[in-house]
């Protein structure tokens, strides 16, 4: 006879699973961002050759997680799912803007809650680069954070109507 106790079981289970696939696919989003470390700026590419800030998000969410993100910094601002900061965790995307109030012009992918990894143009170090999220020149143009991964919400498991399941076959060595 089925019991209802295994419904709640099973719904957890499919959680923690949900959240660890979550959590795998997190992980490898900024292992596969750390491979590309130290690799050149270059505006407009999108390869191991170089890369320009939207670029290297987007190469790394395609060759990472299958993820097809837009191609420039605003139109993944535009995309994605907005999430305050507080909840931003790794693989997420951090947008900012050069000027207060200004136009979306720079994307990185948060590794931790203290720094990203990012392709940069301009300063002491270019190309693809780790930085404090405190960093001096980031820091204060944070526009916001955007998500591309979300986890599955785990469905209400449908009641099983028991009415309709027959009784256990009674136990025939018992007789």
């Amino acid at each position: 006879m089925v019991k209802r106790s295994i419904i709640p079981i099973m719904t957890l289970i499919f959680c923690v699973s949900a959240v660890q696939a979550e959590d795998i696919l997190r992980q490898t989003i900024i292992e596969t961002a750390k491979l590309y470390q130290g690799v050149a700026y270059r505006y407009g590419a999108e390869s191991p050759k170089g890369f320009d800030c939207s670029g290297f998000v987007r190469y790394v969410y395609r060759t990472a997680a299958g993820i097809d993100l837009p191609r420039s910094s605003r139109n993944i601002w535009a995309s994605g799912r907005s999430i305050p900061i507080a909840e931003a965790q790794p693989g997420d995307i951090v947008v900012f803007a050069a000027q207060k109030g200004g136009p979306v012009d720079h994307v990185a992918i948060l590794m931790d809650r203290n720094s990203i990894i990012h392709a940069v143009s301009q300063g002491p170090k270019t190309g693809v680069i780790i930085s404090p999220l405190t960093d001096r020149y980031f820091g204060p143009r944070i526009l916001g954070v955007k998500t591309f991964i979300l986890a599955p919400t785990p469905t209400e498991p449908a009641e099983i109507d028991t009415a309709s399941i027959p009784p256990e076959a009674p136990d025939l060595a018992e007789t």
